[in-house]
């Protein structure tokens, strides 16, 4: 049940399907997300998931195939996960501020030892904001200046280099002091991905992968007609093309390759994580199910299908949960996938369950 630090390519995790890697968000050319589904395709099972703050994972890598993976994937890909910036950094049409000098100098500096899966966020504010976010530290852009935030307390932090000056304090204090104090993120539905993004310079087109994940023959079909200046995974399991020249048209034909085009596609009020047997924590199959029972979530609910109590895909609550334990399949309503199970279901009856559920909750 516990959590340790990010799975890398240096140091990759066990799961049901081999080993797993994960790269930070980044906007990438188009060519550097053929290299990586290359290496997914040559290095592991050819499956790639896109996690729920728009991080990228490369699925069933083996020892002996580690070292082709590092080959393959783009070396100018961060490779460190501790600075995370706003999905359209130096973008966005709407942003306060360009967050990624703040971001660069951040990532550069920071002390050793701090903690496992600590994260700031350099937020520059805009429609895709970083806001539902939970961090470490938090920068947030205002026209006036910085605010630095840490442990739900707030302050103004100036211009960059003031900005960056007293980030660095509180990383060095974090360093010494390794008692995590997440910021979480504020209440409310976050920032909608899916649709057209107005940049500086043209158009941003954002798309969702169901249950967040895409296999590498997609990618790359996807990545060489995008036509985009960049692609960039983003929080809520989305992808975007920067910079595209015609939007409708890879809009249709994201939809011909299987990515969410629609918002209010009700795969998307399901959360779900891959389940068994590609987790090794997972005591049931989560995406077939997920997949059958989304039509019946209405716009408002949320569906979680756990594989296992630590509820990866959606920490929150959630509207109604579905998780695997050792008894079977468990029903929770409005919890977490860690509460308490309020009723055993057979998998057979899941989908007259749900449809009753969801009927009481509307």
């Amino acid at each position: 049940m516990r959590r340790g630090a990010c799975p890398s390519l240096a140091a990759p995790m066990e799961t049901g399907d081999g080993l797993l890697a994960r790269l930070p968000p980044a906007a990438m050319p188009p060519e550097a997300w053929v290299a990586l589904a290359e290496a997914a395709q040559r290095a592991g099972n050819g499956l790639l998931d896109i996690t729920a703050r728009g991080s990228v994972q490369l699925r069933g890598l083996r020892a002996e195939t580690l070292d082709l993976a590092a080959q393959l994937v783009p070396a100018e890909w961060p490779r460190g996960a501790l600075v995370m910036t706003s999905p359209l950094a130096g973008e966005a049409l709407d942003e306060t501020r360009d967050p990624r000098p703040l971001a660069t100098g951040l990532a550069a500096a920071a002390p050793p030892g701090l903690p496992p899966k600590a994260t700031v966020l350099v937020d520059g504010g805009g429609a895709l904001h970083l806001a539902a976010e939970t961090a470490d530290l938090r920068l947030v852009a205002r026209p006036e200046g910085w605010r630095l935030g840490r442990g739900g307390e707030w302050r103004d932090a100036g211009e960059d280099d003031t900005a960056f000056a007293a980030a660095l304090d509180l990383l060095r204090v974090m360093a010494r002091e390794p008692r995590r104090q997440p910021m979480a993120g504020t209440a409310g539905p976050p920032p909608e991905p899916i649709g057209l993004h107005r940049l500086r310079d043209g158009v941003a087109l954002g798309l969702g992968l169901p249950f967040g994940r895409v296999d590498a023959e997609t990618l790359i079909a996807f990545a060489r007609a995008s036509g985009a200046r960049a692609l960039r995974g983003a929080p809520g399991r989305a992808l975007l093309a920067i910079g595209v020249p015609d939007a409708d048209a890879l809009r249709r034909h994201a939809a011909t390759l299987g990515f969410i085009t629609d918002p209010a596609d009700p795969r998307r009020r399901v959360a779900a994580c891959p389940g068994a047997p590609g987790c090794a924590a997972a005591l049931t199959e989560t995406r077939g199910l997920a997949a059958t029972l989304a039509p019946l979530v209405p716009p408002g609910a949320l569906l979680h299908v756990s594989g296992c109590a630590k509820g990866c895909a959606h920490p929150r609550a959630a509207t109604r949960a579905l998780v695997g334990t050792s008894r079977g399949l468990g029903l929770i309503r409005r919890g977490r996938a860690g509460d308490t199970v309020a009723e055993m279901l057979d998998p057979q009856d899941a989908r007259a369950v749900l449809a009753r559920e969801f009927a009481a909750h509307a």
